[in-house]
């Protein structure tokens, strides 16, 4: 089920087998509907999570920040895809 498919036409995303996203282009797939921002970087290869800062891109609303322990719900409405770049070494 690619949620960026969804997004564009405004729908939820109803409970399916598998859950696929794009992390800085990157296409994921995930069989359960909640993952954290942890999780998300870590399948997207991008270790140690905490050298990075996590975004979700969710339809008609700017980017927002998503942390390390968040859960993220891919079935909500509008959820397309999410952009992770490296911490500056000033950042905490």
């Amino acid at each position: 089920m690619d949620l960026e498919e969804y997004s564009r036409h405004g729908k939820r995303p109803p409970l399916a087998r598998g859950y696929r996203f794009r992390v800085n282009g990157e296409l994921i797939v995930v069989e359960q509907p909640i993952v954290t921002g942890r999780e998300v970087l870590t399948l997207a290869a991008l270790t140690p999570p905490e050298q990075y800062t996590l975004r979700v891109k969710i339809a008609g609303q700017p980017p927002r920040k998503v942390s390390l322990d968040e859960k993220v719900d891919l079935r909500a409405p509008g959820v397309e895809k999410f952009k992770a770049l490296p911490r500056d070494q000033t950042e905490g």
